[in-house]
């Protein structure tokens, strides 16, 4: 999957400065670059400026899929979190896009070694800084926060702690072995998705195609 976007010169060494492999003598040289000869960033037509963009456009299309895949908890008092495995530092622009579908909420995001607190709400003073000792003591600390700052609560028919049951209920209903087609599984849930925005349902389901797959070409060959 493609995914490439036109921006500014700053906005793309912007985005650079996140990418995992970025320094802060590659930040510097881009700002000197962006302030000189902007083009040769946003055209690509250095070998330099080739690369701010291209780095660029991989921490952005990491902020587009995760944001868009990433399974989400709720939790009563309009919480939502959420975990994923970025290979660059992007947890606080995922929640950040999250944060923008759903502005009521308060989203979480956990990464392996982060985590990031974001909300689009306007009725709530600034954010302390949250911090404990697992992500059961971190979101424990933001629901006490949203507590006593937040009147309104969401219906506990809709806090389901059965949310993963019923997702793999339904990958069971969809599971016809006459219709299995992987590529348009992937169409819609590429790979990279389901490892990055740790979709474990669907990674389980996709183990059960590609099994699947993998025995009828092997009937298919014993039969030819």
């Amino acid at each position: 999957m493609s995914w490439v976007c036109n921006l500014s010169a700053s906005e793309y060494v912007e985005a650079a400065k996140y990418h995992k492999d970025t320094t802060v003598d590659f930040i510097e040289k881009a700002l000197l670059l962006m302030k000189s000869q902007p083009y040769e960033i946003t055209t690509g037509c250095s070998v330099f400026g080739k690369q701010i963009k291209k780095r660029a456009n991989q921490v952005l299309r990491e902020i587009h899929l995760l944001s868009a895949y990433l399974r989400l908890q709720p939790y009563q008092e309009m919480i939502l979190v959420g975990s994923c495995k970025p290979e660059h530092n992007s947890v606080y622009f995922i929640a950040k896009t999250i944060a923008k579908r759903f502005d009521q909420f308060i989203i979480v995001i956990f990464s392996s070694s982060d985590f990031a607190v974001v909300s689009n709400r306007r009725d709530i003073p600034h954010f302390p800084n949250f911090s404990g000792s697992s992500r059961e003591d971190i979101i424990n600390s933001v629901r006490d926060f949203a507590a006593r700052n937040i009147t309104q609560k969401l219906p506990e028919d809709l806090i389901l702690d059965e949310g993963d049951l019923l997702w793999e209920k339904y990958y069971e209903t969809q599971f016809l072995e006459q219709r299995l087609n992987p590529k348009l599984f992937h169409k819609f849930i590429p790979k990279y998705a389901i490892e990055k925005a740790e979709m474990k349902i669907e990674g389980k389901f996709l183990k059960k195609i590609e099994h699947q797959s993998k025995k009828e070409c092997s009937t298919l060959d014993s039969f030819l």
